[in-house]
C-alpha cells in the first residue's frame, strides 16, 4: 500500500493547474499574434506553400471584401501577357503604355476590375485600404491616363476570387492562407515575380516568432511563476 500525504496531493494538484496556465500562455502568446492578422477587407492573403490548387497556388490575394455573406478578392501577382490596349481599345492613350491585364482569379475572368490609388475619393470607387479604391468605371481609367497625377495609380484585372459564406474561414483555419496587412508598394512598385515569396517568407518568420514567444514565456514562467503573474498584471 503506497500512502500519499495530504501536502504531495494538492502540491500535485497545484502544479497541474499551473501547467494548465502555462498552456493558456502558450496558445496566449500565438493568438495575440494572430489577431493582428484576422480575416478582414485591406488584408492579403498568402497561398501557403502547401497550397496546390491551380489557381491559388504561389498566389496573393486582396481582399476587397468581407462579411458575413462571403468574401471577394483579386490576386494581385498574377500579369498576363495582354496589353491593356488590347483589352480596351476604346482608351487610345493605353497603346502608349506598358501595362498589362492581371489575372484577378477564376470567377467571371470577362469582368474588368480596378485597383487605383487616388489622392481623392471618386463617386465612382470603393474604399478598400488606405488611398486604395476599387472600382470599374472606365472614366475613373480614362481619367487616370488623360489627367495622371504623380501619387496616382491603377492596375487593371480580368476576374475574382470569391467564396461562400464560411467558406475562406474553413480555408484559413486549415491552413490554406496567411493573413498580412496589405500595403500600396507592394500592389502597385513590386515586380509580381517576387510578390508571393516575398510575403511567405514574411509570414513564416511571423509564426516562428509566435510559436518562439509562447516557448519563451513558458521557460520564464517555471523559472519564477510569481514573477510571471506579477508581469501579467501589470
Amino acid at each position: 500500500m503506497v500512502i500519499v500525504s495530504a501536502s504531495l496531493v494538492a502540491a500535485s494538484l497545484v502544479q497541474d493547474v499551473e501547467d494548465q496556465k502555462m498552456s493558456a500562455y502558450s496558445r496566449q502568446a500565438a493568438s495575440e499574434i494572430k489577431s493582428e492578422k484576422e480575416l478582414a477587407q485591406g488584408m492579403f492573403l498568402v497561398a501557403d506553400r502547401r497550397l496546390m490548387d491551380p489557381n491559388f497556388r504561389e498566389t496573393v490575394v486582396l481582399l476587397i471584401r468581407y462579411g458575413p455573406d462571403g468574401a471577394m478578392g483579386l490576386v494581385i501577382n498574377r500579369p498576363l501577357k495582354v496589353k491593356l490596349s488590347t483589352v480596351l481599345p476604346d482608351i487610345k492613350e493605353l497603346e502608349r503604355r506598358k501595362e498589362t491585364l492581371y489575372l484577378g482569379g477564376p470567377v467571371e475572368p470577362t469582368r474588368i476590375l480596378l485597383l487605383v490609388k487616388l489622392v481623392s475619393l471618386s463617386e465612382a470607387s470603393m474604399p478598400v485600404f488606405d488611398d486604395v479604391y476599387l472600382s470599374s468605371s472606365q472614366e475613373v481609367l480614362q481619367r487616370l491616363i488623360k489627367k495622371p497625377v504623380k501619387e496616382e495609380m491603377f492596375r487593371i484585372y480580368a476576374g475574382y476570387a470569391g467564396w461562400a459564406p464560411k467558406q475562406l474561414e474553413s480555408e484559413y483555419n486549415r491552413g490554406h492562407w496567411h493573413v498580412l496587412k496589405a500595403d500600396t508598394e507592394t500592389l502597385f512598385d513590386k515586380k509580381s515575380s517576387e510578390i508571393w515569396q516575398e510575403l511567405i517568407n514574411r509570414a513564416t518568420v511571423q509564426w516562428v516568432r509566435a510559436i518562439n514567444s509562447g516557448k519563451l514565456l513558458e521557460q520564464c514562467y517555471h523559472r519564477n511563476p510569481v514573477r510571471l503573474k506579477m508581469i501579467k498584471r501589470n
